[in-house]
């Protein structure tokens, strides 16, 4: 990539010495300690709004109350062979794909008529009943067929139900090899092969033949009689109204369209009123009402296994059940139970394969565990799963068309879903088959980010006529999707002196009482302009009583699956946090688990219009080193003993500087303040020092072209290494645009990157996707979890690993801070781990751009 001329220029003037990035054993006892520092500029805080645990949002909308888990008994009925086989002739109103055909559309006949017995045969054709079983007197509401091993050639499974209204027609079971686990996985290991459920609320007798081209069965086949029973939540669930949303995604839970209010408060005050918003304001698309699982009745215990969690998810698949569409409302829960005890005994997958189900009145129940928190791998695309959320609606669509109502569930799901996910459900993908029906393992496929099941593998699903409405549903979703993006214009910074707004500990801009678990505030920033989209603040955790994180996003949006601080007792944790302010500058902190003292001071804010942009410098240096004398005598900063440095390669309009300072082999508890040489020391310091244990956190401070910064030790005495990133000038550089944060890269899950930690001197690749405008760097939040003392550097691809490092990595405990890099063309950008096995998380708070 050629080099931005103010980047060229800055790099053209440095010559910096470089050593080794910081690394050191752990040693010492865990304290806590943060500096007491006198507050100045308090911000506002709204009340603090409590949520479920782990949750999304602090809210979750629900359909009915709560019901007592409900055990469906599910019958095994063995299906013997036929004592030889017979030549079908039957009318193919059954119309079962193959697990190795082509898709074939899938049809009932009408009900009422008395069924041909097992074996016999209605019309012409070339397959072979080669079992076959009838079964009375058993109530059921779902039934599947499962079986061992490969599948014969031209298998077809039909199956008949009896009811008080006398029997359906013969309708054909789609085997379908990738309805289920990716292979490979414990879980599919597990699994039995099988057809897809067919949904027949309050049947009382069943048929079933087995077809095949040769006269070959399946081994061990087995028909499954699912009766779902009836749960105390199901009348309500059917009175439940459809098609609504939720509330304003995390914010509290007040009527929609009151006014956002915050009522300014000063150190030792009683506590704010409670800040509302207005649907229209909400910057993250709302969570549809959603059928819980302990509404639909789930048994947690029938799961017998876990499923894998993900990252997030790259596309949305659509599918259809098999029924006829004539269940009821209140039926329709107990089908969700059915096919939950039908996949978990009959097939033995971890937990219901879909993620989401969709009846045919409009309601959305949660499928497969941690949906509502997290993200699961479901069990739906087979060689895709890793990659796709599974929405299935309830019934049967190979001759009807989705109803309106079902049409929209379904793209709202998926907005939503998708909006978590960071994707716009009309973009494209490119997806690698895992080995599918349709696509050989390893196979790289184009696919629009909503489809349906046979874009994926060889099936009808999700019918002939529902399939021509994904269409739709994908531009539905998409338009749902676009209204509630956070908007934000590219910015130029405007740095402050740093003041704290908020802390805990003495009730500056709050109530003076720790965060609670699942607990998060809204600050209001004092003095931004109407033009503000953005702020960095300097956050400090401590006093924690539990492990933790805090994620901080912008007020007027839900929470996503991120986090910008990893919190443990016994330590004080500070993090720089750049994040996009919501209309009136407001900003929302998160703690997860336990209690927790936040403060938050202010360092800067990023505005539309003229004013200064960033300047990356073409390769992170070393400017400072206590430990070997590079930058700085080769002896520890100590009280009364501070340090000058000059930042090189300034340009005339220089506003403030950028760099990563790690403190380590401190004498105690202490506190580190970096701030322009010659002016007065901020109150605020800039990283908090807990014992010996390295910590490093980036620095953002006012500098003018001279580049001279000082930084000095609260007490006692430690090493200081300063990396410089990049600074902001007047005029000239990158503009920045905030975001809606969102996970970038897990290596735990495999999301972003290949899955599994990096080894010891190798790196990793990673894309900034779906911005607006072309990326030249971006602010990331990052954390890493090693099993080693050693560090992580991030810095633009193509490039060799830098000698400085973004992380100074501990063993066994995560280490979190903001990474500032540059990118090259394609915004791609590198990771690499000198020690151990590190688990790196990246998260996008904002990217810059030309």
């Amino acid at each position: 990539m050629r080099p931005h001329t103010v980047l060229a220029r800055a790099a053209a003037t440095t010559a910096l010495a470089v050593v080794a990035p910081v690394a050191l054993a752990v040693s010492g006892p865990l304290t806590t300690a943060v500096a007491a520092a006198p507050a100045s500029g308090p911000g506002t805080v709204s009340g603090a709004v409590p949520g479920p645990a782990g949750a999304a949002t602090p809210t979750q909308p629900t359909a009915a109350a709560e019901s007592p888990p409900v055990t469906p008994t599910v019958t095994r009925v063995p299906i013997p062979a036929v004592a030889s086989p017979i030549t079908s002739t039957t009318s193919t109103t059954s119309t079962a794909s193959s697990a190795s055909s082509a898709p074939s559309a899938r049809a009932a006949s009408g009900s009422g008529a008395a069924p041909s017995a097992p074996g016999t045969s209605d019309a012409l054709s070339p397959r072979k009943v080669v079992a076959a079983v009838s079964r009375a007197g058993t109530k059921f509401d779902v039934l599947g067929v499962t079986y061992q091993g490969a599948a014969p050639a031209g298998l077809t499974v039909e199956a008949r139900t009896h009811t008080k209204n006398g029997w359906s027609g013969w309708i054909g079971l789609d085997v379908d090899e990738d309805h289920g686990p990716d292979a490979g996985t414990a879980e599919s290991r597990r699994a039995r092969v099988g057809t897809d459920p067919l949904t027949a609320a309050g049947s009382d007798g069943a048929q079933v033949r087995v077809l095949s081209n040769g006269g070959a069965a399946p081994r061990d086949l087995a028909l499954s009689l699912v009766d779902a029973k009836s749960a105390p939540s199901d009348a309500a669930v059917a009175a439940s109204p459809v098609g609504t949303a939720s509330t304003v995604a995390g914010a509290p839970n007040t009527s929609a369209g009151t006014a956002p209010t915050a009522g300014a408060r000063t150190a030792g005050a009683s506590a704010t009123a409670v800040s509302t918003a207005s649907a229209a304001s909400v910057a993250s698309v709302p969570q549809p009402t959603i059928v819980t699982r302990a509404q639909w009745g789930a048994d947690e215990s029938m799961m017998p296994c876990q499923p894998d969690p993900l990252g997030g998810f790259k596309a949305a698949v659509v599918h259809h059940t098999v029924n006829a569409n004539t269940y009821t409302a209140a039926q329709a829960p107990g089908l969700v139970r059915g096919i939950f005890a039908y996949h978990t005994q009959s097939h033995g997958w971890c937990d219901i394969g879909y993620n989401f189900l969709v009846d045919r009145f409009g309601r959305i129940y949660e499928g497969r565990k941690g949906g509502l928190n997290g993200f699961t791998q479901g069990a739906q695309a087979g060689g895709f799963n890793s990659d796709t959320l599974g929405v299935s609606v309830i019934g049967d669509f190979t001759n009807v068309r989705l109803p309106s109502a079902v049409t929209s569930a379904v793209s709202r799901t998926i907005a939503w879903q998708a909006d978590r996910s960071g994707f716009n459900p009309a973009s494209s993908v490119v997806l690698t088959s895992g080995g599918s029906t349709r696509y050989d393992a390893g196979v790289r496929v184009t696919k629009p980010r909503v489809m349906g099941h046979r874009d994926l593998s060889l099936t009808s699903c999700p019918g002939d006529a529902a399939y021509p409405q994904v269409a739709s549903i994908r531009s539905s979703a998409s338009s749902t999707w676009r209204a509630y993006q956070y908007v934000a214009g590219r910015s130029v910074y405007v740095p402050v002196t740093a003041r704290r707004l908020l802390d805990t500990r003495t009730g500056l801009g709050t109530t003076k009482r720790p965060l609670p678990a699942n607990t998060s505030l809204v600050l209001t920033v004092p003095g931004l302009p109407s033009t503000a989209t953005a702020v960095t603040l300097n956050v400090t955790a401590l006093d924690a009583t539990a492990p933790t994180t805090l994620t901080a996003y912008p007020a007027n949006m839900s929470r996503r699956l991120t986090a910008n601080l990893d919190v443990v007792p016994g330590r004080t944790i500070t993090t720089q946090v750049t994040v996009g302010v919501a209309p009136g500058g407001t900003v929302r902190l998160f703690n997860a688990r336990g209690a927790v003292n936040v403060a938050a001071d202010l360092e800067g804010y990023f505005r539309t219009g003229t004013g200064a942009g960033y300047a990356a410098y073409t390769r992170p240096s070393r400017l400072v080193d206590t430990r070997t004398g590079v930058g700085a005598p080769r002896q520890q900063v100590s009280q009364g003993r501070p340090v000058t440095f000059t930042v090189p390669g300034l340009l005339s309009g220089t506003r403030a500087v950028s760099f990563n300072v790690t403190v380590l082999n401190a004498s105690g508890p202490t506190s580190v303040t970096a701030y322009r040489a010659g002016s007065a020391r901020p109150a605020v310091p800039s990283v908090s020092v807990t014992d010996r244990t390295p910590v490093a956190n980036l620095v953002t401070i006012p500098a003018d072209q001279s580049g001279r910064v000082t930084i000095s030790v609260a007490q006692g005495q430690a090493d200081v290494v300063i990396d410089a990133l990049g600074f902001y000038v007047d005029g000239r550089g990158l503009t920045f645009v905030p975001v809606a944060p969102r996970r970038l890269v897990d290596t735990r899950v495999g999301w972003g990157v290949p899955a599994g930690p990096l080894a010891a001197g190798r790196a990793t690749t990673f894309g900034i996707p779906n911005t607006t405008y072309a990326v030249r760097g971006a602010a990331l939040a990052v954390g890493g979890i090693s099993t080693a003392n050693g560090w992580v550097s991030f810095y633009p691809s193509g490039q060799s690993p830098p000698a400085t490092s973004t992380l100074s990595t501990v063993p066994g405990r995560t280490i979190t801070n903001l990474a500032s890099t540059a990118t090259t063309t394609g915004s791609l950008v590198n990771i690499y781990n000198s020690a151990g096995s590190t688990q790196v998380i990246v998260d996008l708070m904002g990217y810059y751009t030309g």
